[in-house]
Formats: C-alpha cells, sequence, structure tokens
C-alpha cells in the first residue's frame, strides 16, 4: 500500500510541474574537439578560441525566402495533458541549399534547444539533418531519440493562409533506442519522456510559419561552415581539387534492397530517387568554379535498413567516398560534400573536355515595344538570387533547361533595359554576351510562360574573369529571379 501511495504521489507531482511550465537551469557543457556524432552529447557550440557560443539577439529584417523564418506547432495528443511546443528557426541558406535551424522542444518542466542542417533536396521538400546538437536539455536529455526526427519537411500553402510544414519520417524501426533512456534519472519523468518520444517518432506534425525574420548569428554561420567548428551535422569539410571534371558513382555497400537515393549539385538534381543495383552507371561529373555542394538523400531505407549507398568521387587522381554506412550517417537523411575547384587562370589543355557548342541568342529587335514587358515585371515580386562581383566589363551569359525541356520561355532585362524577350529554353546552351556599366548591374529573369512543368526553370552559366559561376533559376507568374553583378573598374 505504502509503494501504491508513492506511485501516485509521483504521477501528481510530474501533473502539477507540467502544468506549471517552470524550467530548472543546469549549466552548459563546453565539447571536446574532434569530429563526432553529436547526437545524445550536451553542451554548446564553442568558438576557435573555446567560448561558448548562445543565442544571439537577432535583427528586425524578413526575407522572401519560403523556408527562413520561424516555424511553430503545439502538439497535444491527448485533451487532458499539456501541449507540447516545438519551434523551428531556419536562417538564410548558403548557396540556396544550407539552412542553418534552431530547434527548441518545451514540454511543461523540460526545455531543449538544438542546433541542426537543413538542406534543400527540391522546392518543395527540405531534408532534416540526423545530428541535433544539444545547447541545453533540462532536467533530463532526450540523447539518441532526436534521431526519429527525420526524413523532410514538406512545405505546402493554400491561398493566403500561412505555409505549413508537414514532416515526413523514414520510420526508424529494430535499432534498439525506443527504450533507450526511458527509466534514467528521475522515474517521475517517465510519462513526460514517452510523450516527448511518441511525437518524435511516430505522431504526425505539421509546423505553421509565424514569422518572416531568419536566424542569424554566429550560431548559424558555424552551422553551413563547418571548418569553423567541430560539430558533425551532415556536413562533410570542404576538398580543395584542380579538375574541372570528377567520376561519379554510386553503390551499395551491403546488400541491394531496393535503397534509393536522390543527388542535387549546387541546386541542380542530377539523381533522383534513383535505385542502386547493378545496373547503377558511373557518370562524368562537372564542377562550377569555385564551391560545388553535392547533397546525397536517402530517399528511403530499402528492405534491409538502413541505407547503405556510398557516393564515390574520383578527382585529381584521389578517390573520395561520402558513405550512408559510415556510423554518423546512419539512418540520416542526407549528407552534403564540398569540393571547391580553384579558378584556372591558365587556357585549358587540349585534352580538356569542350563544352557543348553555344547558340547565340538574338536580342531583343530595336525599337520593339517593351512597355508591356515592363509593367509585367513590376507587378511580380522580385526574389534575389545572388550577388557576384566582376572585374571584366564584357561577360557571357549562358542559358538550357538542365531538367526536362517542356516550353520554358524568358525575358531577360539588363537594368531597365530588355536585353531579350519570348526566349526559349532549351537542352542546348544558348549564349548571350552582355555589357556591364561600373557598379552595381541588376539581371532580372521573367517567366512569359510556365511550360508543361510549372515553374518556369533554367540553368545559367555567367562566365567572367576565366571564371564560371552557375546559378540555378525558378520564375512563375508572380515572382521574377534577381542577379546583382556588381562590375568593379
Amino acid at each position: 500500500m505504502r509503494s501504491l501511495v508513492i506511485f501516485f504521489f509521483c504521477l501528481t507531482v510530474q501533473y502539477a510541474l507540467a502544468q506549471t511550465g517552470q524550467r530548472t537551469a543546469t549549466p552548459v557543457q563546453r565539447v571536446s574537439p574532434g569530429r563526432s556524432n553529436p547526437v545524445g552529447r550536451s553542451g554548446a557550440m564553442s568558438n576557435s578560441n573555446g567560448t561558448t557560443v548562445g543565442r544571439n539577439s537577432t535583427p528586425a529584417v524578413t526575407s522572401n525566402d519560403q523556408w527562413a523564418g520561424t516555424w511553430k506547432v503545439d502538439y497535444k495528443p491527448w485533451p487532458h495533458i499539456p501541449a507540447v511546443t516545438m519551434q523551428l528557426q531556419i536562417g538564410m541558406p548558403r548557396q540556396n541549399m544550407l539552412y542553418p535551424a534552431l530547434l527548441s522542444l518545451d514540454y511543461g518542466e523540460f526545455h531543449g534547444s538544438y542546433y541542426l542542417l537543413l538542406v534543400r533536396k527540391n522546392e518543395q521538400q527540405l531534408g532534416i539533418g540526423r545530428g541535433k546538437y544539444p545547447i541545453k536539455e533540462t532536467p533530463f536529455k532526450l540523447g539518441i531519440w532526436m534521431m526519429y526526427l527525420n526524413g523532410t519537411f514538406n512545405y505546402s500553402r493554400k491561398g493566403n493562409e500561412p505555409p505549413v510544414m508537414d514532416i515526413q519520417r523514414m520510420w526508424i524501426k529494430d535499432f534498439g533506442i525506443f527504450m533507450r533512456g526511458l527509466y534514467d534519472d528521475d522515474e517521475i519523468y517517465v510519462s513526460t519522456k514517452a510523450t516527448l518520444r511518441d511525437m518524435l517518432y511516430r505522431n504526425p506534425i505539421q509546423m505553421k510559419k509565424t514569422g518572416n525574420q531568419p536566424w542569424t548569428g554566429a550560431e548559424a554561420q558555424r552551422i553551413v561552415y563547418p571548418e569553423r567548428d567541430s560539430i558533425y551535422l551532415g556536413l562533410y569539410d570542404r576538398i580543395d581539387v584542380n579538375d574541372s571534371t570528377g567520376q561519379l558513382t554510386i553503390v551499395d555497400e551491403d546488400q541491394l534492397d531496393k535503397d534509393t537515393v536522390t543527388l542535387v549539385h549546387n541546386g541542380r538534381t542530377l539523381l533522383r530517387s534513383q535505385e542502386i543495383n547493378e545496373q547503377t552507371q558511373s557518370q562524368r561529373l562537372r564542377l562550377d568554379t569555385g564551391m560545388n555542394l553535392l547533397a546525397f538523400f536517402a530517399d528511403n531505407y530499402g528492405r534491409l535498413p538502413p541505407n547503405t549507398g556510398d557516393m564515390r568521387v574520383a578527382i585529381d587522381g584521389k578517390k573520395y567516398s561520402f558513405d550512408f554506412s559510415d556510423r554518423p550517417n546512419a539512418y540520416a537523411t542526407f549528407l552534403v560534400a564540398q569540393l571547391y575547384r580553384k579558378p584556372v587562370q591558365e587556357k585549358p589543355s587540349p585534352a580538356t573536355v569542350a563544352p557543348l557548342p553555344a547558340t547565340p541568342v538574338a536580342a531583343l529587335p530595336p525599337g520593339g515595344d517593351t512597355a508591356a514587358l515592363t509593367r509585367t515585371a513590376i507587378s511580380r515580386k522580385d526574389q534575389w538570387v545572388t550577388t557576384i562581383k566582376v572585374k571584366q566589363r564584357d561577360i557571357t551569359l549562358e542559358l538550357w533547361d538542365a531538367q526536362t525541356e517542356d516550353g520554358d520561355s524568358i525575358s531577360l532585362r539588363l537594368n531597365e533595359k530588355w536585353i531579350v524577350s519570348g526566349f526559349p529554353v532549351k537542352k542546348q546552351i544558348q549564349e548571350l554576351k552582355i555589357t556591364l556599366q561600373p557598379g552595381e548591374n541588376r539581371l532580372q529573369f521573367m517567366a512569359d510562360n510556365l511550360g508543361r512543368i510549372p515553374p518556369n526553370t533554367a540553368a545559367l552559366r555567367i562566365l567572367f574573369d576565366k571564371i564560371s559561376r552557375r546559378v540555378d533559376l525558378s520564375t512563375d507568374m508572380k515572382r521574377n529571379n534577381m542577379i546583382r553583378i556588381i562590375y568593379e573598374e
């Protein structure tokens, strides 16, 4: 009888604590150097001089990026218990692919906050990083249960309603983590732990966007530039290369069990839901000048979890492997390789593979009526894509359809002058030469239509100063793409 009374007393205390929402402060531990799996470790991300990084206040700025901002959900599985509040603050992306994020969970007495990396898979999906680095967890740790929050955030919006993100998980089963840690610490937290675990593991979660202010600060930069810290969140350290092309091969490190993968290079999809089998072919990988981000996504876990795909890159006479079979990548949604191609000053050797022949694009006829084009462009929102600094007045633009040729056409304006109109985007590269004015130049791309497969998409390569820079364009009937080019004489 005495033990029964104690049991009900503990339940009463736990429920009272959950209702009050009070937090108990605990000291934040500092991590030691080393690229290791952060799951289950506590502490704050520290900078190069060893000082602890905390939360910074953010300036009052907003963004047109559909992902950047604050997302929130109050999850309440049963009407008689308090809600679990999950908030996700997403920063501005690096190269329109890598998004730093700060995740927080609050449930009664429990509070947890975590750094994580999100990676753009396509226009509607963000991959969720395996590692969630705990900044603070009190009064207990969720540890390896944070792996359950995986898969993708799927974006959608109805009319003028706020955007929402639904979590599409890849189920982790038979990994021996469901009961791990449940009875650690004080047993009065067992019910609270189970509620949080079940939310992360299987319950549907839909987050609503509550603000457009991106998450900023030194912490956000450390997440997308891993060379500045020792924490592995799915982004490999940078590799410097000289060759402009390499050989890319995808293999399965275990049995062929219907694993499928997606590969995105600087925002361009090279493989989409490709099954890894004995017929998987190698392909040549052509690198852009500067940073090349290769995001390798596991689309499923196959028949024998987890996904054991291995992305191998041969370049500069060396071979590199980026493998889901490595323990820090087990059950991961993605891993990202960084290949930095150094600018080449000398002329390419005769052995260099020549690009596809470019077809010159006819300019807009002189004296043509551009007033209607200008009115249409002004009526749409301008989405800034990137800023490029050049030291060359005359530069070359190469435009082509890197996906499916579906009848897209665009119009192009440099500063206040229309250069082309009704330009069809084709598989074949088409070339356009433009002359810049000193200082800032605004290059605007406007969709004339949506083709057969919306939105209107095109690949753009900008050639200047013996350097090439690739940008992927995506426009529609409400949104233009803008590129800022600064010509420094």
